[in-house]
């Protein structure tokens, strides 16, 4: 079984479309395209006001991407109104310029603080996996 850090700092084991939550409560779903979803209970309001993107969230993706645990850090991009305050564990990759947008990677091992601070900063509009795309 492959371990995966989400977003939250909630640890989760993922094999053969299941997922054992190790630290965390959540449920486990299925979208009509197959991909496997495990949504911690402490992440739903934020998906359902639009902050956090249910992608963080699809451990199908996180599997595909290889972003389990073996990787120290999550990769993120994030919207946000004006400048990102620096926050420990959060790397910003790239501001563009033209739009409020960064590419950021978080430190695994502080998932649960920088989610946090993301979160209650009123800069942050919206948070989504920076996700790695396979071609055949």
């Amino acid at each position: 079984m492959a371990q995966f850090t989400l977003i939250n700092g909630d640890v989760i084991e993922f094999s053969n479309n299941i997922v054992k939550p190790l630290n965390c409560t959540g449920s486990q779903s299925r979208d009509r395209f197959g991909h496997i979803f495990f949504i911690p209970d402490a992440a739903v309001p934020f998906i359902d006001a639009g902050k956090l993107a249910k992608d963080l969230f699809n451990v199908s993706k996180l599997a595909l991407a290889k972003y389990h645990d073996s990787k120290t850090v999550l990769p993120v991009l994030i919207k946000h109104q004006k400048p990102l305050q620096a926050i420990d564990g959060l790397t910003i990759k790239r501001q563009f310029k033209i739009i409020s947008f960064s590419s950021a990677n978080i430190e695994k091992s502080q998932a649960a603080s920088v989610f946090k601070k993301l979160l209650t900063d009123p800069a942050v509009d919206h948070v989504k996996l920076d996700e790695v795309k396979q071609l055949c």
